[in-house]
Parts: C-alpha cells; sequence; structure tokens
C-alpha cells in the first residue's frame, strides 16, 4: 500500500463545497470518480480544508492510498483530462510517507478575499472579487487586524446552532494583513484553523472596521466586547481563495 498526495485548484461556484454529497457535484466527489475510474478500485480522498460551495483554491491538497504503482506525470495527464472541464485541475502528484494526512498533517491554512472598488476597471473578474466602493482607512484596517491576530474563542464569527452544546471555537491567527495590488486589495488570513462562513464574517468586519463604524477601542481587543458590531454578515464566497495548506519541514510534500 503507497500513500499519494494531489495538489489542485478548482473554481468554486461550479461545485457544492469540497466535501462529497449525495447527487451533487463536489470536488471530493468528483475527485474520487475519477480516480476510481482510472485506477480501477474504489478511491476515497482526504482533503485539507473542507472549502465551502463557491469557494476556489489555489492550492487544495487530497491524498489517497492504493495498492500499486502510480506513474505521477500519467495519472496527472488522465485525471486533467476527465476534471479539468468540469474546473478542477490537478496541478501535481506525488508519493508521500505513509503517516501523512492531508487535514491531520496540515499546520496551518492561508485564505485570501479579493476586494474592488472599481466596477468598469473589474467588471471581468466578476464574481470573483467583491465590489466594495466606500473608501477604507487603512489605518483603521491594519489596527482591525491586529485585533485578530493571536489565540482567541472566535464564537463572535462563528455559526449560532443551538443544537450543538458544545463546539471549540478556539483558533489561532498567525497573520492577518492586506495587500494592493492593480487597483485591487486583498484581505488574507494565515491561522491553524478556520470555522464555518468565519473568514467571510471576518472580511465584513474589517470593511466595517475601515469604515469607520467601529470604536477603536473595540478593534483593538474585539474578543472583550459582549456584543460587537458587524460580525454576523456572511459576504458571497466567489472572492475566497484557500491560497495554500502549511505543512512542517518533516513533512516530505
Amino acid at each position: 500500500m503507497k500513500n499519494y498526495i494531489l495538489r489542485m485548484e478548482y473554481i468554486g461556484r461550479n461545485f457544492y463545497g469540497f466535501q462529497k454529497q449525495k447527487d451533487l457535484p463536489t470536488i471530493q466527489g468528483n475527485t474520487e470518480e475519477a480516480l476510481t475510474r482510472i485506477l480501477r478500485v474504489p478511491i476515497s480522498v482526504n482533503g485539507a480544508s473542507r472549502t465551502d460551495r463557491g469557494v476556489n483554491a489555489s492550492n487544495q491538497y487530497v491524498n489517497f492510498y492504493f495498492d500499486g504503482e502510480i506513474d505521477p506525470g500519467k495519472l496527472k495527464k488522465k485525471i486533467n483530462s476527465l476534471l479539468g472541464r468540469k474546473g478542477i485541475i490537478i496541478k501535481e502528484v506525488q508519493e508521500v510517507d505513509m503517516k501523512f494526512h492531508s487535514r491531520k498533517s496540515a499546520k496551518g491554512k492561508v485564505y485570501a478575499y479579493i476586494l474592488s472598488s472599481c466596477r468598469e476597471r473589474d467588471f471581468f473578474l466578476s464574481p470573483y472579487v467583491y465590489f466594495h466602493y466606500s473608501e477604507l482607512n487603512k489605518d483603521l484596517l491594519n489596527l482591525a487586524m491586529k485585533g485578530l491576530k493571536g489565540k482567541h474563542d472566535f464564537s463572535i464569527f462563528a455559526n449560532r446552532d443551538r443544537s450543538i452544546s458544545q463546539r471549540n471555537n478556539i483558533c489561532e491567527l498567525f497573520e492577518v494583513g492586506f495587500i494592493e495590488k492593480n487597483g485591487l486589495l486583498v484581505f488574507y488570513f494565515f491561522g491553524n484553523r478556520f470555522l464555518y462562513h468565519m473568514v467571510r464574517r471576518m472580511v465584513y468586519y474589517l470593511i466595517k472596521a475601515g469604515e469607520g463604524a467601529i470604536k477603536k477601542d473595540y478593534l483593538e481587543t474585539p474578543f472583550n466586547v459582549s456584543d460587537i458590531l458587524y460580525t454576523r454578515q456572511v459576504l458571497s464566497p466567489e472572492p475566497l481563495f484557500l491560497v495554500n495548506v502549511v505543512y512542517n519541514s518533516l513533512t516530505k510534500f
């Protein structure tokens, strides 16, 4: 038995998220179907991140086990002939250590959310950018992003499902920042884990912070405020990208 990993990218709006669902197109489902067809045995894959419906990935990782030799180049070519037209591209195929697991071996993930203030200039980037027209104060953005960094209970950005009595909402954000390039504003988040809809809620919160709608004292220590505003709105998924998954230096891939 050997362990193989696929590094892939995909257009999220073509699928109902990563996780396999009955009778619905998903990243996991389509990948397993393609591998099963090519290798002629049932294949199950483990994903590094269960991206939501509509969310894109420029670097997603899945691993699977197969009792036999695989030519990485040939498998990449065959699987892309099946998945490419659906919106999934395999960028790399590699054998890895048997202990490697795409999700469990991950040390962190990087997400990015893209904003534009000019629909005329960036019209053809739609729907992969979020159009927002009011000017954002960069000093307030930096202050708000600094307040999000660190290890906290992110319940203010989490789903409020009362049917689940205990949920682990503790996450650590190692880096939060923004990049301005070609008229676009890209928010990025590097953390050990992310909650359902957490990034898209944080982006809206940061936008309101940049507009000056939130008190500076709250921005500095948002997790000490019992009922802080603008943390519940979930923005559209298409401008959100899983940029990369970080593995430690001991990991072969």
